[in-house]
């Protein structure tokens, strides 16, 4: 009888059961319909390629690593979607935004990097830079010295997963340079060291998450998307989402240093910051010093004539300005850093508030001093603005001229055949490790990223000593080495942040770097 009545249940229950099942099915298969539909706007446009891009950026919209590349060319998410035709472009972008539209507001991600890669891809960049002993020329053109030792924010937007951090080491009393830079590439860690290696691995400048990697040749792929590239002394770090760092190995009077130069999008990043500035068209709220309530408009020390005109001492007052109560806003600390470091060290280890003890200008300069460094500067192409700030390292360190660097677009005018075959694009394994991470037993070439080509010197006169006067205050590309391989990590969706260990003295022996992944 109960078998009886049990059954009799069932059969009146599972109905009823299938029919609320129904709305949450055809939302189901709403949402896949959409996935698909979606995803073939770029399959039609090159079936491989387009499969990739599609997949790409929905997993940036996760935060998660992208799939292997399987086709030939070494790009990102962001220069691939830029040779999309731009009706195929608007067409893919208005179906992604709908089908967020169409999901719950707890289900939906950050904004659509469909989107964001789209609206960058017809906006006009802008660059800045920290170059020599060190100058800065702000993304709305400000420029100005910043004698400073420690580590700091040079450029940071929350909203695109993008920082770039610097580290500033004393080459004298009364200079310091760039010597290493850190970056959070849309999740990646990735930095790069002149002088002082955290692991001691002199393999290599470059670290990604934190274990060395050497590019002979080629791109080198991040798991986020991500590109590096190196030649000629420069290292070219690409952001899945288009901003591009260029890392310039020089030879200093008596350290290796990195000038800096940042690309970015302001039509997409309205919450920039750092010592590069804001973005935002207006010079005279760069200089902005938070807590201390000081903003000073943008005059510069070297290429402003406002500030020429004003007195030594004034200027001198100005960079003492700049080096403490403004550069202090953007130090690091422990908990944001993103460089690496040797056992018992941290942030800081290199910082140095006191410094400078002195602050020089180009005015402290006999008038033979300056035309002797202006005329090797004109010689080499130094005009407008970035005058005086070559003078001023050509006539005190002998650093040579340093032009700004061009940023080329490497994809303009490009078209791409339609790609039917995948074949595999991926980051090779290092000769030197096995697949499990284990080291083989045979020497190490020293690859030609570690070095550093120096420059001919281009007078024979020693750097300027002054005494203190002033204010004191796909084929598979066998050429390209991937990092050193061990154990497969977990793809982090933010940069794993360094350690400090609490034990000092000397640094252990680091072990077999972890393979950072494909994509």
């Amino acid at each position: 009888m109960n078998l009886k009545i049990e059954l009799m249940r069932l059969h009146y229950t599972l109905p009823l059961l299938f029919l609320a099942s129904m709305p949450f099915l055809s939302n189901l298969n709403a949402q896949t319909d959409s996935s698909s539909s979606t995803r073939r706007i770029l399959t039609d446009w090159d079936p491989v390629r387009g499969a990739w891009l599609d997949a790409s950026l929905n997993a940036m919209d996760r935060g998660e690593a992208i799939p292997d590349r399987h086709f030939p060319e070494d790009l990102t998410p962001f220069e691939l979607f830029r040779v999309v035709p731009l009706n195929v472009r608007n067409a893919y972008v208005t179906s992604v935004m709908n089908a967020n539209e169409r999901q719950k507001p707890t289900e939906r991600s950050r904004p659509a990097h469909a989107r964001v890669i789209n609206d960058r891809a017809s906006c006009s960049p802008v660059s800045a830079r920290s170059y020599g002993d060190p100058h800065l020329n702000s993304f709305d053109g400000a420029t100005y010295s910043c004698q400073t030792v420690g580590e700091f924010i040079l450029a940071k937007s929350d909203q695109s997963n993008f920082e770039v951090q610097t580290r500033q080491q004393p080459q004298r009393e009364d200079f310091s340079l760039n010597t290493a830079v850190a970056m959070n590439v849309s999740g990646d860690r990735v930095c790069i060291y002149a002088n002082d290696k955290p692991d001691g691995d002199q393999t290599s400048a470059l670290r990604v998450n934190g274990k060395t990697a050497v590019i002979s040749n080629g791109a080198y792929f991040l798991p986020h998307g991500g590109t590096i590239s190196y030649s000629k002394n420069m290292y070219e770090v690409h952001w899945p989402t288009g901003e591009v760092v260029q890392a310039e190995m020089r030879n200093g009077w008596n350290m290796n240093f990195i000038n800096l130069t940042v690309l970015v999008y302001p039509c997409a990043q309205s919450d920039l910051t750092g010592l590069l500035g804001n973005a935002n068209h207006n010079t005279n709220d760069d200089f902005d010093a938070g807590a201390s309530n000081r903003v000073m408009a943008s005059y510069s020390s070297f290429g402003n004539s406002a500030m020429q005109q004003a007195s030594n001492e004034m200027e001198k007052e100005y960079l003492a300005f700049l080096a403490k109560d403004f550069a202090r806003k953007y130090r690091l600390t422990s908990e944001i850093s993103l460089f690496d470091y040797a056992p018992g060290l941290s942030t800081t280890t290199y910082t140095d508030e006191r410094f400078p003890k002195v602050h020089r200008t180009v005015a402290d300069l006999t008038p033979d001093q300056q035309q002797q460094a202006r005329k090797t500067c004109e010689e080499q192409g130094i005009r407008g603005d970035d005058i005086k700030g070559c003078i001023y390292d050509q006539a005190y360190l002998q650093i040579p001229p340093s032009p700004k660097p061009d940023f080329k677009d490497k994809m303009k005018g490009v078209q791409l055949s339609k790609l039917d075959n995948p074949r595999p694009n991926v980051n090779p394994q290092h000769p030197n490790y096995d697949p499990l991470g284990k080291k083989i037993d045979a020497p190490t070439p020293k690859p030609n990223p570690q070095t550093i080509s120096k420059p001919e010197p281009t007078n024979t006169t020693k750097p300027v000593e002054l005494k203190p006067a002033s204010i004191e205050l796909p084929e598979e590309k066998p050429h390209k080495t991937a990092p050193l391989p061990s154990s497969k990590p977990t793809v982090p969706t933010a940069p794993s942040k360094p350690s400090t260990p609490a034990s000092p003295s000397i640094p252990t022996k680091p072990t077999a770097p972890a393979k950072v992944g494909k994509g």
